[in-house]
């Protein structure tokens, strides 16, 4: 992964009070990455939890360098619970050099939105007791960097597991009837691997069930979805455009966030 300058150069206009030793969001140390010991051990938690070949590898891309990364640890700091990538795109040029932006045509969402904030690589090891405490923790600190960059939209990938569409079909029909995006902000089709949501009426109980537990927390705070996907044979995945606009977010939702801060 990237250098220690470029690593620190990357944090440049995220909040201070991630870096350094960080702040506890509801008992969770959480920092950005500064050195690579850290990025090693982003890029360890990485390798196991997007990619089977990768697996006991770091898992590493070229957007790396021009991101920062949220840490967040165990309450006895000895283990790394989650990770996101983070990236504050402000013009159309950089949107497009996006890890999103390779994948999705987004020039009027740039137009809507101009200060974005991609959210990309969120994972948490797999242990179910510590999930949703380490990713709310995760969620309230990416809460905090949107406030205090002035983010308008958090955008990024949202990924099922498996590239075979169709065995998502029941969560992504779900999507298409209850999620699309502002016709006017859908992000065009630009990859040959693109493939339109399907079609359907499924149990909306059994469908949502069925969409990823991260995607479903974007939706509770008010997301929405390409009206398409895009597979990525190296990943085994298949993932759909997701936004949050921030002005949007319901105000119960972002007052529980923020109030795990104490900054």
């Amino acid at each position: 992964m990237e250098t220690p300058r470029e690593c620190l150069e990357s944090l440049t206009g995220f909040p201070d009070a991630l870096t350094g030793t960080g702040i506890d969001i509801g008992g969770f140390p959480v920092r950005f990455a500064q050195d690579p010991p850290d990025l090693e051990q982003v890029g360890f938690l990485r390798g196991d939890r997007f990619s089977t070949s990768a697996a006991g590898q770091t898992e590493s891309d070229c957007f790396d360098s021009l991101s920062a990364h949220l840490m967040v640890f165990a309450p006895d700091r000895a283990r790394l619970l989650a990770t996101a990538r983070l990236r504050l795109v402000t013009n159309e040029t950089d949107l497009s050099a996006t890890y999103t932006g390779q994948y999705y045509g987004l020039s009027a969402v740039m137009q809507a939105y101009p200060r974005a904030l991609e959210i990309g690589r969120l994972c948490q090891v797999a242990d179910a007791e510590i999930m949703p405490d380490a990713l709310r923790a995760l969620l309230a600190a990416v809460t905090l960097v949107s406030v205090q960059t002035r983010a308008d939209l958090l955008f990024g990938c949202t990924s099922f597991r498996g590239q075979n569409t169709r065995r998502h079909a029941k969560a992504l029909s779900w999507l298409k009837a209850r999620h699309l995006g502002p016709v006017a902000l859908r992000p065009a089709r630009i990859h040959p691997r693109a493939s339109a949501l399907p079609d359907g009426t499924p149990d909306p109980h059994a469908a949502r069930q069925a969409v990823p537990a991260l995607l479903r927390m974007y939706l509770g705070m008010g997301g929405w979805v390409s009206d398409h996907v895009v597979s990525d044979p190296q990943m085994d995945t298949v993932h759909v455009f997701t936004a949050v606009d921030t002005a949007a977010i319901p105000p119960a939702r972002s007052r529980a966030l923020r109030a795990l801060c104490p900054v």
